[in-house]
Protein backbone atom coordinates (compact mmCIF):
# COMPACT_ATOMS: atom_id res chain seq x y z
CA UNK A 1 0.00 0.00 0.00
CA UNK A 2 1.34 3.44 -0.89
CA UNK A 3 1.34 6.43 1.41
CA UNK A 4 0.43 9.65 -0.43
CA UNK A 5 1.45 13.19 0.36
CA UNK A 6 0.17 16.21 -1.58
CA UNK A 7 1.97 19.48 -2.02
CA UNK A 8 0.28 21.87 -4.38
CA UNK A 9 -0.77 19.77 -7.34
CA UNK A 10 1.92 17.12 -6.92
CA UNK A 11 1.20 13.67 -5.56
CA UNK A 12 4.19 12.00 -3.95
CA UNK A 13 4.14 8.33 -3.11
CA UNK A 14 6.49 7.07 -0.45
CA UNK A 15 8.32 3.80 -1.08
CA UNK A 16 7.48 1.10 -1.82
CA UNK A 17 6.62 2.21 -5.34
CA UNK A 18 3.31 1.18 -6.89
CA UNK A 19 4.97 -1.21 -9.32
CA UNK A 20 7.05 -2.82 -6.57
CA UNK A 21 4.00 -2.99 -4.34
CA UNK A 22 2.05 -4.70 -7.10
CA UNK A 23 4.82 -7.25 -7.54
CA UNK A 24 4.87 -8.04 -3.82
CA UNK A 25 1.10 -8.34 -3.61
CA UNK A 26 1.11 -10.50 -6.72
CA UNK A 27 3.82 -12.80 -5.39
CA UNK A 28 2.10 -13.25 -2.04
CA UNK A 29 -1.26 -13.94 -3.64
CA UNK A 30 0.13 -16.39 -6.15
CA UNK A 31 2.17 -18.27 -3.57
CA UNK A 32 -0.91 -18.49 -1.37
CA UNK A 33 -2.94 -20.24 -4.04
CA UNK A 34 -0.11 -22.23 -5.58
CA UNK A 35 -0.16 -20.49 -8.96
CA UNK A 36 3.33 -19.04 -9.11
CA UNK A 37 4.96 -21.80 -11.15
CA UNK A 38 4.37 -21.33 -14.90
CA UNK A 39 3.68 -25.05 -15.29
CA UNK A 40 0.56 -24.63 -13.15
CA UNK A 41 -0.92 -22.46 -15.87
CA UNK A 42 0.16 -24.71 -18.69
CA UNK A 43 -1.45 -27.87 -17.37
CA UNK A 44 -4.72 -28.64 -19.17
CA UNK A 45 -7.90 -29.31 -17.24
CA UNK A 46 -8.40 -32.97 -16.43
CA UNK A 47 -11.71 -33.12 -18.26
CA UNK A 48 -13.38 -35.36 -15.68
CA UNK A 49 -17.14 -35.26 -15.28
CA UNK A 50 -16.72 -33.27 -12.06
CA UNK A 51 -14.74 -30.63 -13.97
CA UNK A 52 -17.17 -29.88 -16.75
CA UNK A 53 -19.62 -27.03 -17.04
CA UNK A 54 -23.28 -28.01 -17.20
CA UNK A 55 -24.50 -24.79 -18.83
CA UNK A 56 -23.40 -22.29 -21.49
CA UNK A 57 -21.30 -19.35 -20.34
CA UNK A 58 -22.33 -15.74 -20.85
CA UNK A 59 -19.59 -13.09 -20.68
CA UNK A 60 -20.81 -9.51 -20.34
CA UNK A 61 -18.22 -6.91 -21.35
CA UNK A 62 -18.47 -3.45 -19.85
CA UNK A 63 -17.15 -1.70 -22.95
CA UNK A 64 -17.75 -1.61 -26.69
CA UNK A 65 -16.40 -3.96 -29.33
CA UNK A 66 -12.77 -3.68 -30.37
CA UNK A 67 -11.26 -2.38 -27.13
CA UNK A 68 -8.93 -4.10 -24.69
CA UNK A 69 -11.65 -5.64 -22.51
CA UNK A 70 -13.57 -6.92 -25.52
CA UNK A 71 -10.45 -8.43 -27.10
CA UNK A 72 -9.51 -10.36 -23.97
CA UNK A 73 -13.09 -11.49 -23.34
CA UNK A 74 -13.33 -12.99 -26.82
CA UNK A 75 -9.92 -14.67 -26.57
CA UNK A 76 -10.81 -16.20 -23.19
CA UNK A 77 -14.34 -17.05 -24.33
CA UNK A 78 -13.13 -19.03 -27.32
CA UNK A 79 -10.64 -20.96 -25.19
CA UNK A 80 -13.26 -21.67 -22.51
CA UNK A 81 -15.65 -23.00 -25.14
CA UNK A 82 -13.01 -25.42 -26.40
CA UNK A 83 -12.26 -26.64 -22.88
CA UNK A 84 -15.83 -26.97 -21.69
CA UNK A 85 -17.56 -28.05 -24.88
CA UNK A 86 -20.25 -25.48 -24.06
CA UNK A 87 -21.14 -22.33 -25.98
CA UNK A 88 -19.66 -19.09 -24.69
CA UNK A 89 -21.53 -15.94 -25.68
CA UNK A 90 -19.84 -12.53 -25.39
CA UNK A 91 -22.12 -9.50 -25.03
CA UNK A 92 -21.03 -5.86 -25.06
CA UNK A 93 -23.02 -3.58 -22.75
CA UNK A 94 -21.19 -0.28 -22.79
CA UNK A 95 -22.26 2.83 -20.91
CA UNK A 96 -22.21 4.58 -17.53
CA UNK A 97 -18.54 3.73 -16.94
CA UNK A 98 -19.38 0.02 -16.85
CA UNK A 99 -22.36 0.27 -14.50
CA UNK A 100 -24.82 -0.98 -17.13
CA UNK A 101 -22.84 -4.16 -17.64
CA UNK A 102 -22.25 -4.73 -13.93
CA UNK A 103 -25.94 -4.36 -13.16
CA UNK A 104 -26.83 -6.76 -15.99
CA UNK A 105 -24.45 -9.33 -14.54
CA UNK A 106 -25.88 -9.22 -11.03
CA UNK A 107 -29.43 -9.41 -12.41
CA UNK A 108 -28.69 -12.50 -14.50
CA UNK A 109 -30.88 -15.60 -13.97
CA UNK A 110 -29.77 -17.70 -11.04
CA UNK A 111 -29.47 -20.81 -13.22
CA UNK A 112 -26.86 -19.29 -15.56
CA UNK A 113 -23.06 -19.05 -15.68
CA UNK A 114 -22.76 -15.28 -16.12
CA UNK A 115 -19.40 -13.55 -15.97
CA UNK A 116 -18.40 -9.89 -16.11
CA UNK A 117 -15.29 -8.55 -17.85
CA UNK A 118 -14.60 -5.05 -16.62
CA UNK A 119 -11.96 -3.55 -14.41
CA UNK A 120 -10.87 -0.60 -12.38
CA UNK A 121 -13.91 1.47 -13.34
CA UNK A 122 -16.72 -0.72 -11.97
CA UNK A 123 -14.70 -2.21 -9.13
CA UNK A 124 -12.57 0.72 -7.96
CA UNK A 125 -13.43 4.15 -9.34
CA UNK A 126 -17.20 4.13 -9.66
CA UNK A 127 -17.88 3.89 -5.96
CA UNK A 128 -16.42 7.41 -5.70
CA UNK A 129 -17.68 8.82 -9.02
CA UNK A 130 -21.30 7.79 -8.44
CA UNK A 131 -23.23 8.51 -5.27
CA UNK A 132 -25.17 5.28 -5.60
CA UNK A 133 -24.39 2.12 -7.57
CA UNK A 134 -26.87 -0.56 -8.70
CA UNK A 135 -24.47 -3.22 -7.42
CA UNK A 136 -21.95 -3.82 -4.65
CA UNK A 137 -18.45 -4.36 -6.15
CA UNK A 138 -17.50 -6.87 -3.44
CA UNK A 139 -20.74 -8.46 -2.26
CA UNK A 140 -22.30 -9.07 -5.66
CA UNK A 141 -19.27 -10.58 -7.41
CA UNK A 142 -16.81 -13.42 -6.97
CA UNK A 143 -13.30 -12.53 -8.22
CA UNK A 144 -11.99 -14.98 -10.82
CA UNK A 145 -8.87 -13.42 -12.32
CA UNK A 146 -6.94 -10.25 -12.96
CA UNK A 147 -6.12 -10.64 -16.65
CA UNK A 148 -4.08 -7.65 -17.80
CA UNK A 149 -3.25 -4.05 -17.16
CA UNK A 150 -2.84 -1.19 -19.58
CA UNK A 151 -1.17 2.17 -19.20
CA UNK A 152 -2.41 5.03 -21.33
CA UNK A 153 -0.41 6.53 -24.15
CA UNK A 154 -0.46 10.27 -24.79
CA UNK A 155 -1.30 10.73 -28.47
CA UNK A 156 -1.47 13.71 -30.79
CA UNK A 157 -2.44 14.09 -34.42
CA UNK A 158 0.78 15.34 -36.08
CA UNK A 159 -1.26 17.30 -38.60
CA UNK A 160 -2.88 19.30 -35.78
CA UNK A 161 -0.08 19.40 -33.20
CA UNK A 162 3.39 20.08 -34.58
CA UNK A 163 5.38 18.41 -31.79
CA UNK A 164 8.03 15.80 -32.46
CA UNK A 165 8.37 14.75 -28.83
CA UNK A 166 6.87 15.28 -25.37
CA UNK A 167 9.10 18.25 -24.53
CA UNK A 168 7.97 20.12 -27.64
CA UNK A 169 4.35 19.24 -26.94
CA UNK A 170 4.53 20.52 -23.36
CA UNK A 171 6.14 23.77 -24.45
CA UNK A 172 3.39 24.31 -27.03
CA UNK A 173 0.60 23.26 -24.66
CA UNK A 174 1.69 25.70 -21.94
CA UNK A 175 1.42 28.78 -24.12
CA UNK A 176 -1.00 31.26 -22.60
CA UNK A 177 -3.13 31.57 -25.73
CA UNK A 178 -3.71 27.83 -25.98
CA UNK A 179 -7.01 26.52 -24.69
CA UNK A 180 -6.72 22.79 -25.12
CA UNK A 181 -9.09 19.86 -25.26
CA UNK A 182 -8.35 16.23 -24.56
CA UNK A 183 -10.36 13.07 -25.03
CA UNK A 184 -11.10 10.18 -22.70
CA UNK A 185 -13.08 7.04 -23.41
CA UNK A 186 -13.07 5.38 -19.99
CA UNK A 187 -12.48 6.15 -16.34
CA UNK A 188 -8.77 5.30 -16.40
CA UNK A 189 -8.14 7.54 -19.38
CA UNK A 190 -10.08 10.35 -17.73
CA UNK A 191 -8.15 9.98 -14.47
CA UNK A 192 -4.78 9.95 -16.23
CA UNK A 193 -5.86 12.95 -18.31
CA UNK A 194 -7.05 14.95 -15.32
CA UNK A 195 -3.95 14.17 -13.30
CA UNK A 196 -1.72 15.14 -16.23
CA UNK A 197 -3.68 18.37 -16.76
CA UNK A 198 -3.27 19.29 -13.08
CA UNK A 199 0.40 18.51 -12.80
CA UNK A 200 1.33 20.08 -16.15
CA UNK A 201 -0.70 23.19 -15.37
CA UNK A 202 -2.59 23.05 -18.66
CA UNK A 203 -5.67 25.05 -19.61
CA UNK A 204 -7.53 22.01 -20.94
CA UNK A 205 -11.05 20.60 -20.88
CA UNK A 206 -12.09 16.98 -21.19
CA UNK A 207 -14.23 15.63 -24.03
CA UNK A 208 -15.73 12.29 -22.95
CA UNK A 209 -16.45 9.53 -25.46
CA UNK A 210 -18.47 6.34 -25.08
CA UNK A 211 -15.70 4.17 -26.53
CA UNK A 212 -12.08 4.42 -27.58
CA UNK A 213 -12.81 3.82 -31.26
CA UNK A 214 -14.98 6.93 -31.51
CA UNK A 215 -12.35 9.00 -29.74
CA UNK A 216 -9.64 7.72 -32.08
CA UNK A 217 -11.76 8.60 -35.12
CA UNK A 218 -12.09 12.17 -33.90
CA UNK A 219 -8.38 12.39 -33.06
CA UNK A 220 -7.60 11.41 -36.65
CA UNK A 221 -10.10 14.04 -37.74
CA UNK A 222 -8.38 16.75 -35.70
CA UNK A 223 -11.31 17.38 -33.37
CA UNK A 224 -9.22 17.86 -30.21
CA UNK A 225 -5.60 18.32 -29.14
CA UNK A 226 -4.52 15.16 -27.35
CA UNK A 227 -5.79 11.82 -26.16
CA UNK A 228 -4.68 9.49 -23.36
CA UNK A 229 -5.63 6.25 -25.07
CA UNK A 230 -5.54 2.57 -24.14
CA UNK A 231 -2.77 0.58 -25.79
CA UNK A 232 -5.02 -1.78 -27.75
CA UNK A 233 -6.66 1.09 -29.64
CA UNK A 234 -3.48 3.14 -29.93
CA UNK A 235 -0.98 0.60 -31.30
CA UNK A 236 -2.36 0.11 -34.83
CA UNK A 237 -2.58 3.87 -35.41
CA UNK A 238 0.91 4.44 -33.99
CA UNK A 239 2.33 1.73 -36.22
CA UNK A 240 0.58 3.28 -39.22
CA UNK A 241 2.09 6.68 -38.30
CA UNK A 242 -1.41 8.19 -38.21
CA UNK A 243 -0.81 9.47 -34.68
CA UNK A 244 2.29 10.28 -32.64
CA UNK A 245 2.94 8.68 -29.24
CA UNK A 246 4.60 11.10 -26.81
CA UNK A 247 4.49 9.49 -23.37
CA UNK A 248 3.18 6.56 -21.31
CA UNK A 249 1.14 6.99 -18.12
CA UNK A 250 2.40 3.85 -16.36
CA UNK A 251 5.37 3.44 -14.08
CA UNK A 252 7.42 1.59 -16.71
CA UNK A 253 7.82 1.78 -20.47
CA UNK A 254 5.50 -0.45 -22.45
CA UNK A 255 7.21 -3.44 -24.11
CA UNK A 256 5.32 -2.71 -27.33
CA UNK A 257 6.56 0.92 -27.35
CA UNK A 258 10.06 0.74 -25.86
CA UNK A 259 11.14 4.11 -27.29
CA UNK A 260 8.24 6.07 -25.77
CA UNK A 261 9.17 7.51 -22.35
CA UNK A 262 6.93 7.47 -19.32
CA UNK A 263 5.49 10.67 -17.91
CA UNK A 264 7.57 9.98 -14.80
CA UNK A 265 10.71 10.07 -16.95
CA UNK A 266 9.48 13.21 -18.68
CA UNK A 267 9.38 15.46 -15.66
CA UNK A 268 6.43 14.22 -13.60
CA UNK A 269 7.90 12.07 -10.81
CA UNK A 270 5.79 9.16 -9.55
CA UNK A 271 3.17 9.60 -12.26
CA UNK A 272 1.63 6.13 -12.50
CA UNK A 273 -1.89 5.52 -13.75
CA UNK A 274 -2.81 2.21 -15.35
CA UNK A 275 -6.12 0.45 -15.71
CA UNK A 276 -6.53 -3.24 -15.09
CA UNK A 277 -8.90 -5.68 -16.72
CA UNK A 278 -10.43 -8.51 -14.73
CA UNK A 279 -13.20 -11.08 -14.74
CA UNK A 280 -15.77 -11.91 -12.06
CA UNK A 281 -18.73 -14.21 -11.68
CA UNK A 282 -21.98 -12.96 -10.21
CA UNK A 283 -22.53 -14.56 -6.79
CA UNK A 284 -26.22 -15.06 -7.46
CA UNK A 285 -25.75 -16.86 -10.76
CA UNK A 286 -22.59 -18.97 -10.53
CA UNK A 287 -22.06 -21.65 -7.86
CA UNK A 288 -18.74 -21.60 -6.00
CA UNK A 289 -17.40 -24.92 -7.40
CA UNK A 290 -18.05 -23.64 -10.91
CA UNK A 291 -16.42 -20.30 -10.10
CA UNK A 292 -13.32 -22.09 -8.84
CA UNK A 293 -13.16 -24.21 -11.98
CA UNK A 294 -13.53 -21.16 -14.21
CA UNK A 295 -10.87 -19.29 -12.25
CA UNK A 296 -8.41 -22.16 -12.72
CA UNK A 297 -9.16 -22.53 -16.41
CA UNK A 298 -8.79 -18.79 -17.04
CA UNK A 299 -5.48 -18.85 -15.18
CA UNK A 300 -4.26 -21.67 -17.38
CA UNK A 301 -5.44 -19.96 -20.57
CA UNK A 302 -3.80 -16.60 -19.87
CA UNK A 303 -0.72 -18.03 -18.19
CA UNK A 304 0.14 -20.28 -21.13
CA UNK A 305 2.62 -18.94 -23.70
CA UNK A 306 -0.19 -18.39 -26.20
CA UNK A 307 -2.12 -16.31 -23.69
CA UNK A 308 0.81 -14.15 -22.68
CA UNK A 309 1.79 -13.62 -26.33
CA UNK A 310 -1.75 -12.54 -27.15
CA UNK A 311 -1.78 -9.95 -24.37
CA UNK A 312 1.68 -8.56 -25.18
CA UNK A 313 0.86 -8.31 -28.89
CA UNK A 314 -2.14 -6.16 -27.95
CA UNK A 315 0.07 -3.81 -25.96
CA UNK A 316 -1.21 -5.16 -22.63
CA UNK A 317 0.79 -6.23 -19.61
CA UNK A 318 -0.02 -9.74 -18.34
CA UNK A 319 -0.90 -9.72 -14.67
CA UNK A 320 -1.25 -12.40 -11.99
CA UNK A 321 -4.61 -14.13 -12.11
CA UNK A 322 -5.11 -15.26 -8.52
CA UNK A 323 -8.58 -14.32 -7.18
CA UNK A 324 -7.08 -13.12 -3.91
CA UNK A 325 -4.82 -10.72 -5.79
CA UNK A 326 -7.83 -9.26 -7.62
CA UNK A 327 -9.73 -8.58 -4.41
CA UNK A 328 -6.72 -6.85 -2.87
CA UNK A 329 -6.19 -4.83 -6.05
CA UNK A 330 -9.75 -3.53 -6.23
CA UNK A 331 -9.76 -2.58 -2.54
CA UNK A 332 -6.46 -0.71 -2.84
CA UNK A 333 -7.34 1.19 -6.02
CA UNK A 334 -10.77 2.13 -4.65
CA UNK A 335 -8.87 4.23 -2.11
CA UNK A 336 -6.12 5.43 -4.43
CA UNK A 337 -8.35 6.42 -7.35
CA UNK A 338 -10.98 7.82 -5.01
CA UNK A 339 -8.58 10.56 -3.95
CA UNK A 340 -7.68 11.49 -7.53
CA UNK A 341 -11.34 11.51 -8.57
CA UNK A 342 -12.31 13.77 -5.69
CA UNK A 343 -9.42 16.17 -6.30
CA UNK A 344 -10.27 16.35 -10.02
CA UNK A 345 -13.93 17.12 -9.35
CA UNK A 346 -15.10 14.04 -11.22
CA UNK A 347 -17.83 13.04 -8.77
CA UNK A 348 -21.34 12.99 -10.11
CA UNK A 349 -23.64 15.65 -8.58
Amino acid sequence: MRTEHRSGDTIRHDPPTRSNGLRRIALMALLAVGLWAPRAFAQPASGTAAEQLDKPVRIIVAYGAGGASDSIARFVGEALSKRSGKPVVVENKAGADGNIAAEAAVRAPTDSHTLLVSGSSTHAANSTIYRKLPYDPEVDFTPLATMASTPFVLLVNPKRVQAANFKEFLSWARRDENKLSFASANVGGRISGELFRQRAGLNAVNIPYKNSGQAMTDLLGGQFDYYLCDMVTALPQIQAASVRALAISGAERAPSLPDVPTLAESGFPDFDVSSWIAIWSANASTAQPTAKLLARWIGEILGAPEGRSFLIAKGLLPTPVAPGYLLELQRRDTKLWGKIITDAGMRQP
